[in-house]
This record gives structure tokens, sequence and C-alpha cells, in this order.
């Protein structure tokens, strides 16, 4: 049973996206007693203020709730031109805006990518932007290269899943610290 609820939300929509596959590995590699959970959020619209002053669209007030009933947030996030793509910062966009349900919980940002750089400009984006938010902030990790270390949809390459699931432990250990 898991005393620390994570919740994974992948920054792709692509069906066979590597993101998705490294927020599975993680989920399936956590350390005893912590569960993450993969939240789809294919349903949440492009943030438009008009639809916020009408009342935020349901699925994103449920991913508002998602977020409020777990104890730390690990984005996976590709990197388009050095940067977000569209979804991972529509995410971001929409959890900024109220209810802040975010206020006080840990997040961090895995990037998998294909360079070597291992998303070094979405990981530094996130780092960059992410001070500003009421979040508890923690550091960002990155796996490059990756296209030997998938085979069938998943990730496979058991150095990368060990690095994987050492930082999902060392992330649910800042999740349990008081400390932010």
């Amino acid at each position: 049973m898991a005393d620390l609820n994570l919740l994974a939300i992948v920054g792709s929509l692509r069906t066979g996206s590597v993101n998705a596959a490294t927020a599975r590995a993680a989920a399936s590699t956590a350390p005893d007693g912590v569960a993450v959970t993969v939240y789809d959020v294919s349903d949440v619209p492009l943030y438009n203020g008009d639809e916020e002053d009408a009342g935020p669209p349901a699925p994103v007030v449920e991913l508002h709730a998602a977020v409020g009933a777990h104890d730390g947030v690990i984005l996976f996030s590709p990197e388009y031109n050095s940067s977000f793509p569209a979804v991972t910062k529509n995410v971001i966009d929409w959890l900024s805006r109220p209810p802040t349900t975010w206020d006080g919980v840990p997040f961090t940002l895995v990037a998998t990518s294909p360079g070597g750089r291992a998303g070094l400009g979405v990981r530094e984006h996130f780092s960059a932007i992410m001070p500003r938010q009421p979040v508890r902030l923690f550091e960002t990790y990155g796996i490059g290269q990756y296209g030997d270390k998938i085979d069938n949809g998943e990730l496979t390459d058991a150095q990368t899943v060990a690095g994987l699931a050492a930082f999902v432990e060392r992330f649910a250990g800042f999740c349990r610290s008081d400390v932010g």
C-alpha cells in the first residue's frame, strides 16, 4: 500500500510518446510505498481566458482535483525547439490559474529526448519559470539519446530505468520532507 502518491503528467499526446513510456517506467519501478499514477491530459483544452472567465472546463477542474489529491507531480515532457511543447506549457498555464491546487505541491520535470543534451532546453525553461509558482520545486532529470533505450514502445535500457528509478526515489524523499 502506498503512503505517497505521485501524479505523472505527460506533455505529449502522441500515441507512441517516448515520454509516456518514461512515465510508465517510472510508475512500474517506483520504490516501495510510492504509487505513480499516469494522468491523461488529452482532453484539457488550450488555455483561453474567456473559457476561464465562464468557468473552467470540466477537464481543467479534473486536472486541478488530481493535482490537489496527490503528494507530488512529475511532468514528463519532450523538448520542442529547445523549449516546452504546447501540451506541457498548457498544463502549467491552467494549473497556474485559480483554484491553485498546486500550492505547496512538490513539482519536477523529466525530459526524454533523442539528443545528447537530454532535454536541457526544456529543463532550463522549466527551472526558469517554475520558481515564480507556489510549488515546491525539485531538480529536473533528463534522458537523452533514447533511440536504443526504447523497445516495443517501452523504456527497456536497464541503466536508464535504474537512473529514472533512483530519481523518482529522490523525488519521493523530497515530497516526504518538510523543507522545500
